[in-house]
């Protein structure tokens, strides 16, 4: 059951976030599995278990591993993630949660030793785009 259908009520806009999002993954420098692993992650944060299963089940299609979906929510204290991504999740949390300033710039340190800055421009986008469907999926769909 949806609240209402954003594709349908606002088709124009429900374009240009597609295209948004078709654009950025077919030009994005960042592998598919660290942006599916993020936007589970963002998904996770925002509660938006509709958008989680659709980038767990993407996740799992590239080769990712079942173990860090099943870690994902304790992933600072799992041993399965390696340091890029670990990076990238910390990002996406300090953006996603809106970070103080501090936290935001220890975080992008931490994340210039994983990334160039075209890359984290990139992650800062997929970011972006995730929480914006999360959050029209929290809105269109109570249980999902």
């Amino acid at each position: 059951m949806n609240r209402f259908d954003f594709a349908k009520t606002s088709p124009v806009l429900f374009k240009g976030l597609y295209h948004a999002s078709t654009v950025f993954n077919a030009n994005t420098r960042l592998s598919k599995m660290l942006v599916e692993i993020v936007k589970c992650r963002v998904s996770q944060l925002n509660s938006c278990s509709f958008c989680l299963r659709m980038h767990r089940d993407d996740y799992l299609k590239q080769g990712g591993a079942q173990d860090k979906i099943d870690m994902l929510a304790t992933w600072r204290n799992a041993r399965d993630f390696e340091p890029d991504e670990r990076a990238a999740l910390d990002w996406a949390e300090k953006l996603t949660l809106r970070a103080d300033t501090a936290e935001i710039d220890s975080s992008f340190t931490a994340l210039q030793a994983c990334f160039s800055p075209e890359e984290i421009s990139e992650l800062t986008m997929a970011i972006a785009l995730i929480n914006a469907w999360n959050r029209l999926g929290v809105a269109q769909h109570p249980f999902a």
